[in-house]
């Protein structure tokens, strides 16, 4: 038998009370549609909803005008952007650049004009250039095409005279300085790990004043392994490490070599084991070490000096 249900609850005429059914206190059912009346009289919506939302959807800054990060990915990934007049001029000149970014009332100087000379330049607010790179961006940004890394086949193939492999250098501000003296010096190749090792991200380009752009960039998945490769084609490989058993300028730097400079850490033992020869900075002083972008640029400039015409009194090859 089925309980009689309380006084407030009210069901529409016609319609059975289901005894399995349940229904919180104040519950009313809701009417059949054929009871709620005709379409038309029931309540209109609110006036002007349509317009309103259209005019919403016109006020949307288009595609043209949104932010890079906001943009579809380029080519299936996230757009590259790189910032500073430097940084975005040498990579204009590499050829790497899709699109530069300009803030209003920047004053253009000699660098700005060879930009748009080189590159598309569209002129943003400072609130969207803020937006497109935060932080000291000197008003000019830039979108970059996808970077080519080289294999190190087709870089051994090109017989370089001067290679830099890096290990284990994991601070971006270490890696930028370092690879802004590796073109400085002439560097025909930087040979780095796929992990353990910074990305060559906005960072990078900054510090390295834009000089990464111009440099060939090897990833490989073993940098001991590719220290051997690069040492079976005829090419001397040297590690810096601080008990080596040379001064850099006891080897001999007129024929070709790869140097290999490594991080915190120093150079890995694998890695050292491949190589041809170990060399020492000398210190003078109290610390007992460079770091990676010191060390490296010391030797890199012994390489200069030795390469020099007017160089004298070169050393005997390691062996």
């Amino acid at each position: 038998m089925v309980e009689e249900r309380p006084a407030r609850w009210s069901e529409p005429a016609g319609v059975e009370p289901n005894p399995r059914e349940f229904r919180p206190a104040g519950f009313q059912s809701r009417p059949p549609r054929s009871d709620r009346g005709p379409r038309s009289e029931r309540p209109a919506r609110r006036p002007g909803g349509e317009v309103e939302r259209t005019q919403r959807r016109l006020e949307r800054p288009s595609s043209t005008e949104r932010t890079p990060r906001a943009e579809t990915a380029f080519n299936g990934r996230a757009p590259e952007i790189i910032y500073g007049r430097n940084s975005v001029l040498e990579a204009a000149r590499a050829g790497r650049v899709r699109r530069a970014y300009l803030a209003e009332g920047v004053e253009p100087d000699p660098r700005v004009r060879e930009i748009s000379g080189l590159v598309t330049v569209v002129t943003v607010t400072r609130e969207r250039m803020e937006a497109i790179a935060p932080g000291n961006n000197q008003g000019v940004a830039a979108d970059l095409l996808p970077r080519e890394y080289a294999t190190l086949r087709g870089l051994l193939a090109s017989q370089p005279r001067l290679l830099l492999a890096l290990d284990s250098i994991l601070d971006p501000q270490n890696l930028g300085a370092i690879l802004r003296t590796a073109e400085a010096a002439g560097v025909e190749g930087v040979i780095m790990p796929e992990r353990r090792s910074a990305p060559i991200s906005a960072a990078v380009v900054k510090v390295s004043s834009g000089a990464s752009e111009h440099l060939r960039i090897c990833r490989v998945g073993g940098l001991a392994s590719a220290v051997a490769e690069v040492r079976r084609s005829g090419i001397w490989t040297v590690a810096l490490d601080p008990r080596g058993d040379l001064a850099p300028w006891d080897f001999d730097f007129t024929q070709p070599v790869c140097v290999v400079a490594g991080g915190e850490e120093g150079v890995h033992r694998l890695v050292v084991q491949r190589c041809d020869a170990r060399l020492r900075i000398p210190m003078a002083g109290r610390v007992d070490s460079l770091n990676a972008s010191a060390a490296a640029a010391a030797v890199l400039y012994e390489v200069i000096r030795q390469r020099a015409p007017a160089a004298t009194g070169k050393g005997s090859p390691a062996g």
